[in-house]
């Protein structure tokens, strides 16, 4: 039995195969996705498990049709070659929440029906002040700082029991900050 899958195992990883103008990816487009945000210290096993081609397909096992998240990664990350980075700011499924928000949350950035629940408003007060607004209580916020530093001059920050806004001391002044408070389903994103 092993034996027999060989050939089918060989086959998915070697990558996309151009079929009638569309492209299989298997599993190796899914492997990237883990790399890319593995390797920037953003979790992603929700969104991966074994039936997670459903990422970028309606079918949770793969082919057929794609989600609005697949159809960028198709035409945006793949055809114009601008890869995950290219898609992070678009807000595929159109639901309010960029897919780089979702996939901190590890919502579903291709499924507006699995959404985040709120926002979490992020803004610049000052050149060293971040503000940090949410309209519920937080229990325990991750701040995730991409350019940014942190008062401590780490990337990542937690606050705890955070109602209304709080303010953190950053340094920098270009980069991204990522919010979520997985247990309210809440996140927030700042670009500068």
């Amino acid at each position: 039995m092993k034996n027999m899958l060989l050939p089918f195992t060989a086959c998915a990883v070697l990558g996309a195969v151009l079929v009638s103008g569309q492209a299989y990816g298997f599993r190796k487009f899914l492997d990237q996705f883990s790399e890319h945000y593995d390797a920037n210290s953003v979790t992603t096993h929700m969104l991966t498990d074994e039936t997670s081609c459903g990422l970028c397909h309606v079918r949770a096992g793969g082919g057929g049709k794609r989600t609005p998240y697949g159809e960028d990664f198709l035409t945006i990350a793949l055809d114009e070659g601008k890869g995950f980075p290219g898609i992070e700011f678009t807000d595929s499924d159109k639901d309010g929440y960029v897919n780089l928000e979702e996939i901190f949350l590890q919502t579903h950035p291709g499924k507006p029906e699995i959404a985040p629940a709120g926002r979490i408003e992020l803004s610049l007060k000052d050149a060293g002040t971040l503000s940090v607004a949410v309209a519920a209580e937080c229990a325990l916020m991750d701040l995730k700082a991409f350019g940014f530093k942190f008062e401590s001059g780490a990337s990542d920050l937690q606050l705890k029991n955070v109602k209304g806004t709080a303010e953190v001391k950053v340094s920098g002044t270009q980069g991204a900050v990522l919010a979520k408070c997985d247990a309210e389903k809440l996140t927030g994103n700042l670009m500068r």
